[in-house]
């Protein structure tokens, strides 16, 4: 009788082991399991007679020594029902809570980490290593705007760069502010009709004139005179050919070199305007200066 008691203190252990696993997972504890056991082997023992308590309570213990077995699905050495970090990969070592080891506290655990003992606090990448804060942009200071030189014959050189100062208003220059070659209207050199007299107002015009070729004695220029369209072509020739030779005379006489002065008529042949009105007319008859040499 005795016989069947202890071995019914054995097996009711296992029949309340294995149903108290099936209704939770407390039993991944292996010490759960052990004193559960135990105190079911006990009790059932007691229950048969006082004498199966001892055997009861230690077939119990035993029973739930070897039927819970915790489950650890990632194999890192934590049960699954403590594991905080599942799915660890094989082989990692791990703390108590079954989370890969982060020695340098950065957030990347060690397996995982090309640059270990980086400085607490320190950003990292994805790799654990210590990112560098962006450079601030450089200050970018406004450029004072730059001071207009003098230009004191306005022809768009500044003075500094102006290899022929006092360039007569209205010529053109190249980048050195000397006058290109080409022909310039002296504007206020006219002749009255049928005349090549240099009147006192033409006379102003042609003083300044006068010391712009004194002043650059490599200037050579063309006294070219020109005509209206009244009167025969012929007479016209003549007539342009005087007032250019008027012009170049009265140069010569306010000290320009001969050598830099030459004239020729081009009758009525190159007319600005048209001959149609009294001012256009007027307008044809006049003086240009064309520069050959500078």
């Amino acid at each position: 009788m005795r016989r069947w008691n202890l071995l019914l203190a054995v097996l009711l252990p296992l029949f309340v082991t294995g149903n108290a696993m099936a209704a939770g997972n407390w039993f991944e504890d292996k010490l759960s399991c052990i004193v559960t056991g135990a105190v079911a082997g006990a009790a059932i023992g007691a229950a048969a007679d006082g004498i199966t308590v001892g055997g009861g309570t230690v077939g119990g213990a035993i029973i739930g020594a070897l039927l819970c077995q915790p489950k650890d699905s990632d194999g890192d050495g934590v049960p699954d029902h403590r594991d905080k970090c599942p799915d660890t990969p094989k082989g990692v070592q791990v703390d108590e809570h079954g989370c890969p080891l982060d020695s340098d506290g950065d957030g990347v655990p060690d397996y995982k980490d090309k640059c270990p003992n980086t400085p607490k606090g320190a950003k990292v990448d994805a790799d654990g290593c210590e990112t560098k804060p962006a450079a601030p942009p450089a200050e970018v200071k406004p450029t004072p705007a730059p001071q207009a030189e003098a230009d004191s014959d306005g022809d768009g050189v500044p003075d500094s760069k102006d290899k022929c100062p006092g360039t007569p208003k209205g010529v053109k220059v190249d980048h050195e502010g000397c006058p290109l070659v080409e022909k310039i209207t002296l504007k206020g050199v006219w002749f009255a009709f049928d005349s090549a007299r240099i009147t006192e107002e033409s006379a102003k015009v042609l003083d300044e004139v006068a010391k712009v070729f004194k002043r650059y004695p490599n200037l050579v220029a063309e006294m070219a005179g020109h005509t209206c369209n009244i009167g025969t072509e012929k007479y016209n020739q003549g007539l342009s050919e005087r007032r250019a030779n008027a012009v170049r005379d009265y140069l010569i006489k306010q000290g320009v070199d001969p050598k830099q002065l030459t004239a020729k008529g081009y009758g009525e042949l190159q007319p600005v305007t048209s001959n149609a009105t009294r001012e256009g007319r007027a307008q044809n008859r006049r003086t240009e200066m064309r520069i050959l040499k500078q």
